[in-house]
Formats: structure tokens, sequence, C-alpha cells
């Protein structure tokens, strides 16, 4: 009896520090989600994104799905981004000449391939292996953080994980000064260098004189109210904006149009 007790005392013991270990075990830091510092408009620049951006409006009613050969295979549905706003997919509508019909695919960011003008779009996706990626979680309809890293058939009305947003979550939403005035509409999101940077509100709804193009700062800004774009800032605050000018983009899908891509997304009337 002594020895069974003994050798119990020896396993708990032995036990112990293991379990507390893992019990002490610190977890895997949190996704930072806090907006980055608010940018003061008297140092906010646009030539960076005329330079380098290009707009996720032009890419939806411009730019071209192709394969690895050239061959045009569909159109862009949306554009994944993660709480930092760096781009990680691209949802697109492939196959209308193939056999499978319509598909809806996400392919990596790191897979895609971005033309110069922003006017094509080539993916690795081909009439052969289009049906062979499947979006491996319990809900279909979503797509989360792991699956952003694999190309997956996807449904047209995809949801998005909590780490994930789609960029028409925004485009379309009322756009706030202070959280109280309205200023107008999200019209447009510039992404440079792979990050959402810009958010171009169309202010003319409200007798404004144009696009401006706001930093992107977090989703802090219009997470917390659904329909609604916060920007940080008071209305003698954005008289130093200037208006935004479509034309200066050097990366810019299409023919010349102008100060904007000629089809606006709708105004979200969701308060």
């Amino acid at each position: 009896m002594k020895a069974l007790v003994y050798s119990a005392s020896l396993m708990a013991v032995l036990i112990a520090p293991a379990f507390a270990q893992e019990q002490t075990q610190p977890t895997e830091p949190q996704a930072q989600t806090e907006p980055s510092k608010v940018v003061v408009l008297s140092e906010w620049r646009y030539d960076p994104l005329y330079a380098t951006g290009w707009s996720v409006d032009h890419v939806f009613d411009e730019a071209t799905v192709v394969g690895r050969n050239g061959e045009e295979i569909g159109d862009v549905e949306n554009i994944v981004f993660n709480k930092q706003g760096e781009v990680v997919a691209l949802i697109a509508e492939v196959g209308g000449l193939w056999d499978i019909g319509d598909t809806h695919v996400s392919v990596p960011w790191n897979e895609v391939e971005l033309s110069e003008d922003a006017s094509r779009i080539t993916v690795p996706v081909t009439e052969e292996t289009a049906d062979n990626y499947a979006l491996a979680v319990a809900d279909p309809g979503v797509i989360r953080q792991g699956e952003a890293g694999q190309v997956a058939t996807v449904e047209e009305d995809l949801a998005t994980g909590p780490n994930l947003f789609k960029a028409t979550d925004i485009m379309g939403d009322t756009v706030y000064l202070g959280e109280t005035d309205r200023y107008g509409y999200v019209n447009d999101i510039i992404v440079n260098d792979g990050k959402l940077a810009a958010v171009v509100s169309d202010t003319r709804t409200g007798g404004g004189r144009g696009y401006y193009a706001y930093p992107y700062t977090g989703p802090t800004a219009w997470m917390t109210h659904p329909g609604r774009y916060n920007l940080p800032y008071r209305a003698d605050e954005i008289t130093v904006m200037q208006v935004f000018d479509y034309n200066k983009m050097q990366r810019k899908a299409g023919t010349d149009q102008g100060t904007t891509s000629s089809t606006q997304p709708a105004p979200n009337t969701a308060q």
C-alpha cells in the first residue's frame, strides 16, 4: 500500500510542473486592431497615392481577370483585407467560358499579379483546378484568416471572419465628421504598397466640391457603426484638403475617366 501511495505521490510531483507550465504558457499576442495614430491633415499628401496607389473602384469596374496564359477568364468581385489593412485575397468570378460555369474563387494576394496600369489581374486558376479547392471551414459562406492563404471556391455573398473584411464592407458607407456631421459617402478606397492607404469620400451629395482621400485609420472607424464611416476630424480641420484628382494616378485601370470612374457604388443607407 505504501508503495502505491509513494508511486502516486511521485507521479503527482512529476505531472504537476508540466501541468502548471501548460496552464501558464503565454498565449499568442492578439492581432492589433486599434487604429493607427491619426494623421494631421496639414501633413497628409496625395503624392504617394498618385505615384503608386491603385483604386479599388476602378479595378472593380475596369480590370480583367486572366489566367497564366493570358486568356480572359473572369471579373473581380471583391478584395479582402485583414484588420491591419493589408490585402490578403482577391475574390473573382471565373469560368464563364468554361464548362464549369460561373464559379467564385478566393485567391491569396501573394499569388495575384496586378499589371502596372491595374487593368489586368493574373491568377493561377484553370478550368481543371478551379473546383479542386474547397473552403475547409464549418460555414462555407465565410472566409477566415487561415483560408485567405489558399485558393478556394466561395459563395457569391461571401462573408468574412472577425479578422478579415471586404472592400465592399466600407464602400458605400455614409461618412461622418466626428461621428455627428454627415459628410458624404465612401466612393472608393486606395491601396498602396499592399495596404489600404486611403478612403475616398464623395462629398457632392452634401454640397461639397467632389472627392477627398483621407488616410485610413483602422477598423474602429467603421466596424462599431455598420453602414457609416467616421472620420476623426472636425469640420474646421478639413479645410486644408484638396480635391483628389484621379487623372494624376499613374496606376489607373481603363482609359481616362476624369475625376472618377463612371460607375459609382450606391450609398449605404444603413445608419
